[in-house]
């Protein structure tokens, strides 16, 4: 594509989370002028507010064989780890519907190659754009632990493993001593563990920040403004109707995450996102020493050491944009991460909720509007934001000028859903 300079930008980014970051930065590195407008500072949303593991090794989609039965406690426990609002199921009832019949075994072996399409770039993907690793922007190497509490929740996750190891994915099952040798703290506590050594992990706010701090260097602008509308001439998108004016561009990518639908929507089309709200809690100072990052799989809780702090995440909660959170799910994390370490300190505990983008499916939309030539999509990425970020954003800069993708685009196209809307 013809770089040709409009008035205000080459190429105007909607949304500052990680997606939006790395697809600012992959552009600028092809020449192009980049603003990226967002409601908010950086790591203000989701990428801000997580539990900091690259998840290089889960290409499993959030619906798997036997989700069906676990419907009725989602409705009925607020506290289960994927929990339902009653008050927003019948909005939900069409995706939830689409997540069931995602859930076939046939669907998720389809589903589990195209994210691990991602997944397999997705370092390289991150050592072309940024130093890997990076202690002082809060990126961190060493990989993370997948630990079993006891041998029952190790043989409910075989099916978990049996997807991974098809898919080429890196893991070494560990012993009760093997995990105590790695993990000393976990000593006594865990009966088995699953190693994904070749993963990453960051402070998210931390991390998010320097990548936006590359950003800027790079001529960069950053427009803390709320998306209202855009102008649309033809099949082209010409400017970015905000809060604080409009915005002029000669390309647009749609990457706000959670708030992508209603943007796509004003664009004459539609996907069904959803999200699925995350809780977490940052600790200033736990009392304890941990090694590396690892998920508690029995309590389905990650915990995280960074420096200065230890995060708790995890659980999915259907409930949409607008319902007000429960921080009760917040302190379900800290006392499964106290089954772990009961001597954990939790003064000063700050508690959190941020808003994963999902589609049914579990796969993101990348790729060109079908209504406008000129509009690239970037969104939808559920729990794996961080780790697909780098490469959606090198996918974001070859769709842009014409090139051929290193990742085969067909599973994430806008269009798979056929729910394009009349203008």
């Amino acid at each position: 594509m013809s770089k040709t300079r409009s008035s205000d930008a080459d190429v105007v980014v909607v949304g500052g989370g990680i997606i939006g970051l790395c697809s600012a930065l992959h552009l600028q590195r092809r020449g192009y002028g980049v603003a990226i407008v967002d409601r908010g500072p950086p790591g203000n949303g989701a990428s801000g507010h997580n539990a900091g593991l690259f998840s290089i090794g889960n290409c499993l989609p959030t619906a798997t064989p036997g989700v069906i039965r676990a419907v009725p406690k989602m409705l009925l426990d607020p506290l289960s780890p994927l929990a339902i609002r009653w008050r927003y199921l019948p909005r939900l009832t069409p995706w939830l519907a689409r997540f069931l019949l995602a859930s076939r075994p046939s669907r998720v072996e389809k589903l589990s190659v195209a994210i691990a399409s991602l997944q397999k770039q997705a370092v390289r993907a991150y050592s072309d754009l940024l130093a890997m690793p990076d202690p002082d922007a809060g990126l961190f190497a060493g990989g993370h632990l997948l630990a079993y509490g006891s041998e029952a929740a190790f043989r409910k996750a075989q099916y978990g493993l049996e997807v991974r190891r098809a898919r080429g994915i890196h893991v070494e099952v560990l012993d009760r001593r093997a995990v105590a040798a790695l993990y000393p703290a976990l000593s006594g506590r865990i009966s088995r563990g699953v190693l994904v050594p070749d993963s990453y992990y960051c402070d998210p706010p931390t991390f998010t920040a320097a990548v936006a701090a590359r950003f800027r260097e790079a001529g960069g602008r950053w427009l803390e403004h709320t998306v209202r509308g855009f102008r649309i001439e033809a099949d082209r998108v010409s400017a970015v109707e905000t809060d604080g004016g409009r915005l002029g561009a000669s390309v647009v990518v749609i990457a706000a995450g959670a708030w992508s639908r209603s943007l796509v929507r004003a664009l004459g089309f539609d996907t069904p996102l959803d999200t699925e709200r995350g809780y977490g809690v940052r600790i200033p100072d736990p009392g304890i020493a941990l090694d590396g990052p690892l998920i508690y799989m029995d309590r389905h809780v990650g915990i995280t050491p960074v420096p200065g702090w230890l995060l708790l995440a995890g659980t999915d909660e259907l409930a949409g944009l607008s319902s007000p959170a429960i921080y009760a799910r917040a302190d379900a994390l800290i006392r499964a991460a106290q089954e772990l370490f009961p001597d954990m300190n939790t003064d000063g505990a700050d508690k959190w909720m941020s808003f994963r983008p999902s589609h049914p499916d579990s796969l993101p939309v990348i790729g060109r509007s079908p209504r406008q030539k000129n509009v690239y999509l970037a969104y939808g990425h559920g729990h794996l934001g961080f780790t697909m970020a780098a490469i959606t954003g090198e996918l974001v800069g070859q769709l842009v000028d014409a090139e051929r993708t290193t990742v085969d685009l067909e599973p994430f196209r806008p269009t798979r859903f056929r729910m394009l809307r009349r203008r």
